[in-house]
């Protein structure tokens, strides 16, 4: 695939919590053999949060609450990712404000509900959502300051 980018693509990802307290991982093609967190590309003139919670919602069909920033990093051609990439990412913890999870499948294939602790210790998680969960469980909230005029 031609990369159509020649600058740093800015997403934001929702780790999203339901109120058992167990986060939603999923699995999609464009990542390979990981768990990860749904999200997408920042629109012109969307907030980060926002952002997120969209993306969210348009992937899970779930209805999204954001919080706050857990986690910020970037990542450069990941060799888990379909494509080269330079990827700003913001992930952003977001309530779930309904149950019943609906993935697109287009982007996402599979989905787990799973204690942020046991997915620490028992899955193969994409590099860096392993910080952004490790961050939820410590309570490490990031301060994005944004101004959306």
């Amino acid at each position: 695939m031609q990369n159509k980018y020649t600058y740093a693509e800015v997403v934001a990802s929702p780790l999203i919590v339901n109120k058992k307290g167990e986060i939603l991982l999923i699995r999609s093609r464009k990542w390979g053999d990981t768990y990860l967190i749904p999200g997408g590309h920042v629109e012109l003139n969307e907030g980060l949060l926002k952002c997120a919670a969209r993306e969210g919602e348009e992937e899970t069909g779930l209805k999204l609450k954001p919080l706050y920033c857990v986690n910020v990093g970037e990542d450069i051609n990941n060799p888990n990712f379909h494509r080269k990439a330079h990827l700003i990412y913001f992930h952003i913890v977001c309530e779930a404000l309904t149950e019943d999870v609906h993935l697109d499948d287009i982007e996402l294939q599979e989905f787990i509900w799973i204690k942020p602790e046991e997915a620490l210790r028992t899955l193969n998680l994409l590099k860096g959502i392993d910080r952004t969960i490790q961050n939820y469980v410590d309570g490490i909230k990031i301060n994005i300051n944004s101004g959306v005029y």
